[in-house]
């Protein structure tokens, strides 16, 4: 009698290990149905300046480039692109930082005329600001608020151009 108990204990026992095991090869089959379906997907998602890329489209070379200006494989990829495009197309690329530098030259030698144009600190604050320079921003927006101390950063329109009025 114990010997056929112990018979279908381990018979309940098999049934068990199978059944599960059939779960886990479900599990497993949703699991890499989920995937495969996942990457379809994920997959028709590429950003569509890549195909503007690809497609020789000049204005989204420049945009792809100006973004990996810091990548190793920059100067690589931007030699290949001087030859679709031309030498013209590295001026393109730094147009705005010239323009910004550009922008700060002339500002500065305007602040040589008058030192205390609030509107020229601030907005060479803020170009410093934007071209990661700290510490000069600090000194512009502090010699801005000596002129004028109701100047607050977070609270001031957007000042860039101040000879534009």
């Amino acid at each position: 009698m114990k010997h056929q108990e112990n018979i279908k204990n381990k018979i309940l026992n098999i049934k068990n290990i199978v059944q599960r095991s059939k779960i886990f090869e479900f599990l497993f089959v949703i699991l890499i149905f989920s995937f495969l379906f996942l990457n379809l997907v994920f997959s028709q998602l590429i950003s569509s300046i890549y195909f503007r890329f690809v497609n020789n489209d000049k204005n989204a070379t420049v945009s792809f480039l100006e973004k990996i200006k810091i990548l190793p494989e920059y100067q690589k990829i931007l030699e290949m692109n001087k030859n679709i495009y031309g030498k013209t197309i590295e001026d393109e690329i730094f147009r705005q930082e010239n323009d910004k530098k550009l922008m700060i030259n002339n500002l500065e030698l305007k602040l040589r005329i008058n030192p205390k144009a609030r509107d020229i600190l601030y907005s060479l604050y803020q170009l410093y600001l934007a071209e990661g320079d700290r510490n000069r921003a600090n000194d512009y927006l502090k010699r801005a608020k000596e002129v004028d101390p109701m100047i607050n950063p977070t609270n001031t329109t957007n000042v860039t151009n101040p000879t534009n009025k």
